[in-house]
């Protein structure tokens, strides 16, 4: 039951994270079709919502390890 609760613990934040780079790289890539000329401040702002919600990931993985051994 505890690996399952690990699993899950884990599974969940990362399955968001996922969701929500898919949701960027869409947004991203509609936005640079209508306005291609903004190529470097698309990216960059892409760049950048990657980055918060991969933190959501990582943040996810330490309160599974963090419930796990307490």
């Amino acid at each position: 039951m505890d690996q399952l609760a690990f699993g899950l613990a884990y599974a969940l934040p990362a399955l968001g994270a996922t969701l929500g780079i898919g949701l960027i790289g869409s947004s991203a890539l509609t936005a640079l079709g209508r306005n291609p000329e903004k190529l470097s401040d698309i990216r960059t702002l892409m760049i950048t919502a990657i980055v918060f919600c991969d933190s959501l990931a990582i943040i996810g993985i330490i309160v599974a390890i963090i419930a796990k051994f307490l």
